[in-house]
């Protein structure tokens, strides 16, 4: 299960690239493709390298967290973490079945 959001944007370098522009460094990014073995202090230490040159500087959660939610792909993060793609299919069915029953 993932531990912690950051593992998800690791799943969409492509946006993180995009939010964080020149100077993003995404060779520091672990090619793991299935995010949720990626442990935090490998997740933190990673994002951290590569975003310290960047404009928007070091990744923090305050500041860049909800914005880069936001931004991530939704596809990408599925495929890439088994416990979010389940997540996102039993909301859709309890949020189908409560419309049914408002019908």
């Amino acid at each position: 299960m993932v531990q912690m959001m950051e593992a998800w944007f690791l799943a969409d370098i492509e946006a993180l690239k995009r939010f964080y522009g020149q100077g993003f460094k995404e060779n520091a990014i672990p090619k793991n493709l299935n995010v949720e073995k990626i442990n935090k202090t490998e997740i933190y230490s990673a994002l951290q390298k590569a975003t310290k040159e960047t404009s928007k500087g070091e990744y923090g959660k305050i500041q860049h967290g909800a914005r880069l939610l936001e931004q991530i792909s939704v596809a990408k993060v599925r495929a890439a973490s088994l416990y979010c793609d389940r997540l996102f299919t039993t909301l859709t069915v309890k949020i189908d079945e409560a419309s049914d029953r408002t019908e």
